[in-house]
């Protein structure tokens, strides 16, 4: 009932005034006639009613009544508003109403019409007009929150199962969306109206968008897999049409999260496969009760490999890193995780991997069971302009905290290696290659307790320098967005995988080991640019499109740049 009241009160906030007046006199009218019927049948119940030449005595009461009330300025606006100034305009309405009625009566023969019905129909007529104006008043005034119906956006529904017939029906109650149809693939559902909404397939996508002039569409389809949502957003880009990610339904459901919490294409979802899911035992193999020590712990890739460690109780964390500002921050999100918890203690140290001293004081005052070690400059450009500083924090620091963690027996060591190792062409992907070829060799001694690993992967997606924040920065600026060639390729990983990765690696690793993610197919970063301006409510700007709004730039390759991307040297590769 609150449902359809909502949707009545909608119809009708969204009429004109005039319309609006007119539907307020008709429903007075049909009141005022009810309320004489109500009065003759209180008076005299039994008796027949009289034939259509006396109907004019009983349509007088409820003339006169309109009349009243229009020159007393009820039907000059239809305000939303209720006072009692209206309802006693209303009363006295009624009392002239009664007193013309009586002579009217007198004028004409009123046998058969009892004039005690003159003296009823003021109170009931008062009391009908007064709760119309009271229930008007509720209908016409919006809930909290309400979107008038002209400014709603209208969308599809993708997924006309439980999750999708639900977000229905919270759009419906409120939101800024109104739903238009549904989408779907499943031939059982395909023709049926759900919730008054007509489920069409998906292949006739080209032919209904023109009759619901809908540009949006909401995925909400729970079993959906990554890779099959990337096929979805590259169906909906091709049809111009712009997509929402609904949250958990079963929290919307609830009341959790209200409609408008539906959230835009993350990059993630561009990822194109599914993400590959950490297997808990391992990690907690690796990280539950050991004293971890974390280089380069204020990096995107260090302050994730925090994160993830923290999740599976390790004894002691040692974060260490050269930025003061890196290591604060981390320092202070991991103190706040720590908050009511005595069973990880938390440690910070400012320094460098260079300074042999100090890893060493860190590993044996900590005693030390595992190295993450991710501290190194990552940035193509700016190391291929600073070889000599590069190629010794990379190398020369990998030496370091490797020989210092084999000099103390330490029980794991993982270095943190990139895709731009394999076949380098720039200074960076070298530096990297000789760190993996120091810890190869340190793996290679004989009569050691320490277990070496490196672990290889390709981008992260929203790590600092990756294209991902840069294409965003340039969006939000109006662009252009910069690629360097038109065939360019990467592969991507999230944050979470890429940190997983490491960890459960070093528990898997036996020594001298590299481990590479199987990361799918590699993804074409002007296709990628591409999707994140049209996801962010903008148009190409091409020769085909010259009033678009961002347009792509390609800059040439940058000294040292791949084309593509490679994740192993030879082909003996195995699976875990």
């Amino acid at each position: 009932m609150n449902k359809l009241t909502e949707h009545i009160g909608e119809v009708l906030r969204e009429l004109p005034p005039a319309a609006k007046v007119a539907v307020m006199l008709i429903v007075d009218a049909v009141v005022l006639c009810g309320v004489v019927v109500l009065s003759r049948i209180l008076r005299i119940p039994d008796a027949a009613w009289p034939d259509v030449s006396s109907w004019h005595l009983y349509l007088f009461g409820p003339f006169v009544s309109l009349v009243a009330l229009g020159a007393l300025g009820l039907y000059a606006t239809a305000s939303r508003g209720h006072s009692m100034r209206i309802e006693q305009r209303i009363v006295f309405a009624q009392i002239v109403a009664a007193v013309a009625w009586v002579f009217y009566l007198m004028i004409f023969d009123f046998q058969g019409f009892p004039r005690s019905i003159a003296g009823i129909y003021p109170a009931l007529a008062t009391v009908a007009l007064v709760g119309v104006r009271r229930i008007a008043a509720k209908l016409l005034t919006p809930s909290a929150g309400h979107i008038p119906l002209r400014e709603r956006i209208s969308v599809f529904i993708y997924g006309a199962g439980p999750e999708g017939l639900t977000l229905a029906e919270s759009l419906e109650q409120k939101g800024r969306y109104k739903p238009v149809a549904f989408l779907d693939t499943d031939y059982t559902l395909i023709g049926r109206s759900l919730r008054g909404l007509k489920v069409h397939d998906m292949s006739d996508l080209t032919k209904i968008l023109p009759r619901y002039n809908a540009l949006q569409v909401l995925i909400a389809k729970a079993d959906i897999s990554r890779s099959g949502r990337r096929t979805l957003l590259d169906t909906f880009v091709n049809h111009g049409i712009s997509v929402k990610i609904v949250p958990d339904i079963a929290e919307i459901a609830e009341g959790v999260i209200a409609p408008n919490a539906i959230r835009n294409v993350q990059i993630e979802d561009l990822l194109g496969r599914d993400t590959v899911a950490p297997d808990k035992q391992l990690i907690q193999k690796a990280v539950s009760g050991k004293s971890v020590l974390v280089t380069g712990a204020g990096g995107s890739i260090g302050s994730e490999l925090v994160r993830q460690c923290l999740l599976h109780a390790p004894r002691k964390l040692i974060l260490l890193d050269s930025s003061e500002y890196a290591l604060f921050m981390i320092q202070r999100e991991i103190e706040a995780e720590l908050e009511g918890r005595a069973d990880v203690e938390l440690t910070v140290v400012l320094g460098d991997v260079l300074d042999a001293e100090l890893i060493g004081d860190v590993l044996d005052l900590h005693r030390v069971d595992v190295v993450l070690h991710a501290a190194a400059y990552k940035h193509v450009r700016m190391v291929q302009e600073n070889p000599e500083v590069g190629i010794r924090n990379n190398v020369e620091g990998t030496r370091i905290v490797a020989e210092a963690a084999l000099a103390r027996n330490v029980e794991r060591f993982i270095l943190i290696s990139t895709d731009k190792a394999v076949r380098p062409t720039s200074v960076m992907g070298a530096s990297k290659r000789l760190a993996e070829m120091v810890v190869q060799a340190l793996a290679a001694q004989k009569n050691h307790k320490t277990v070496f690993c490196m672990v290889r992967f390709g981008n992260v997606l929203g790590s600092t320098g990756s294209v991902v924040p840069i294409f965003k920065d340039q969006i939000d600026k109006g662009g252009p967005v910069t690629v360097t060639h038109p065939d360019i390729t990467r592969y991507f990983m999230t944050m979470g995988e890429a940190a997983q990765l490491v960890i459960q690696a070093g528990a898997m690793a036996k020594g001298g080991d590299v481990f590479v993610l199987e990361m799918g197919e590699p993804v074409k970063i002007v296709d990628l640019a591409a999707e994140m301006v049209f996801l962010s409510g903008h148009t190409i700007k091409s020769q085909a499109n010259p009033e678009g709004d961002i347009e792509i730039k390609f800059t040439g390759l940058r000294p040292g740049e791949k084309l593509y991307e490679e994740l192993l040297v030879g082909d003996n590769c195995e699976g875990t």
